[in-house]
């Protein structure tokens, strides 16, 4: 959220002096200027805080009353399929700007008259701010307080939800994660599912009878919240953050609270990320398989029951499972540190320790959408159901 604002004179012969402003001084805001013209932007996501060129962008534009703008950006690879996803006068009413409509890296977009303000983004949004909203509106949500795992660098409260079994002593516990990269927003609305779903769909009662759920949304919280893509994040991003000793605060509460909650019986440890914004490979919701045989062995049979239970139109398929050594899943991709899924693996007794990845913007042909991920998410919650059961 760098404050980071243009003024761009528009003159015509209807407005004389109107301005349009560029603004990304707002939670998970992201944009840098690089030039204008009369009716044009040139413009970059800002990822000076991470290793490698990275494509988180958000950023909202005011004055906007019945103006055409294009939007070109400068780097390479900062659109999903879909185009910017947007929403106008309204922050939290986002579609997609569409299939085929990016030319020479830009976009153009014509305000009507009654448009005041946009925000445009690579992938639809998802701060403290959502999951705020989010749990004001959850049916049961006193069945899953909100507590704080720790409190960030920058003095914000990285929050951690517990869901205990209602009737009988904990039989197993589960850890789920999500957003150890501040700019992987489509893993916020399954977690969204993966929550509703389990406190609130009859045939997950077992769930709420018998397991113990710890759930932290945010585990780069302050990168979440200033905007930064949190990817290959300098000196250390969060998901390699797990071996020696922990730079990032919320990393090593994690890892000192676990332990001691899970008693083992931590079975399942579950984090959710995304993968590049487009391209073979990544337009697909897959499991990440382990360089340990038994444990990649159990997420084939998760993932089996992912496809199993996928009823929405955000569908994961066990033929894109992506075994370890295959691709970019080698031992090249973690010489940076130890992830989170390969930590989970040193949790006492643990069975399956994972890495789900879903896209941004592009799900196996269809658009990522709120209401598809989170029927998604409810996928994911009867797969941990069926999966704990199975080796009762």
């Amino acid at each position: 959220m760098k404050n980071i604002t243009l003024i761009l004179t528009f003159v015509s012969s209807f407005a004389i002096g109107q301005n349009i402003k560029i603004t990304s001084d707002f939670p998970g805001g992201n944009i840098l200027i690089s030039k204008m013209s009369k009716d044009s932007i040139v413009l970059n996501p800002d990822w000076h805080l991470a290793s490698r060129e990275w494509f988180h962008w958000f950023f909202k534009a005011s004055n906007v009353s019945g103006k055409k703008v294009t939007f070109k950006f400068i780097q390479n690879n900062v659109f999903g399929k879909y185009g910017p996803a947007y929403s106008i006068n309204n922050v939290d009413n986002w579609k997609w700007y569409g299939e085929n409509r990016i030319e020479d890296n830009s976009f153009t977009y014509k305000f009507n008259e009654k448009d005041t303000i946009a925000y445009f983004s690579v992938s639809i949004p998802y701060t403290e701010k959502y999951f705020r909203k989010f749990y004001s509106q959850l049916n049961n949500s006193h069945l899953a307080p909100i507590d704080t795992l720790c409190y960030s660098k920058d003095n914000r409260a990285i929050e951690k939800i517990l869901i205990s079994p209602t009737i009988n002593e904990s039989k197993y516990k589960v850890v789920i994660t999500t957003r150890h990269h501040a700019s992987e927003t489509s893993a916020n609305y399954v977690l969204e599912g993966i929550i509703e779903s389990i406190l609130n769909e009859s045939d997950l009662e077992y769930l709420r009878d018998n397991i113990e759920f710890l759930i932290v949304p945010f585990m780069d919280k302050d990168g979440v919240e200033n905007g930064e893509q949190g990817k290959g994040r300098i000196p250390r991003d969060h998901n390699r953050d797990y071996d020696n000793i922990s730079i990032h605060r919320s990393t090593n509460a994690l890892r000192t609270f676990v332990p001691q909650w899970g008693g083992g019986k931590v079975a399942i440890a579950l984090d959710i990320h995304s993968p590049f914004i487009t391209g073979e490979g990544h337009e697909i919701i897959h499991l990440v398989g382990s360089d340990d045989f038994i444990n990649q062995q159990n997420q084939i049979k998760f993932s089996k029951l992912l496809e199993k239970n996928s009823k929405g139109e955000m569908k994961s398929y066990h033929t894109n499972f992506l075994p370890y050594g295959e691709s970019w899943n080698t031992a090249k991709n973690v010489t940076e540190g130890s992830p989170f899924s390969s930590w989970g693996l040193t949790l006492e007794d643990i069975s399956l320790s994972t890495t789900l990845e879903v896209p941004y913007a592009d799900i196996s042909g269809v658009p990522f959408s709120i209401d598809g991920a989170r029927v998604f998410g409810k996928a994911v919650a009867y797969s941990i159901m069926e999966y704990l059961k199975s080796i009762n």
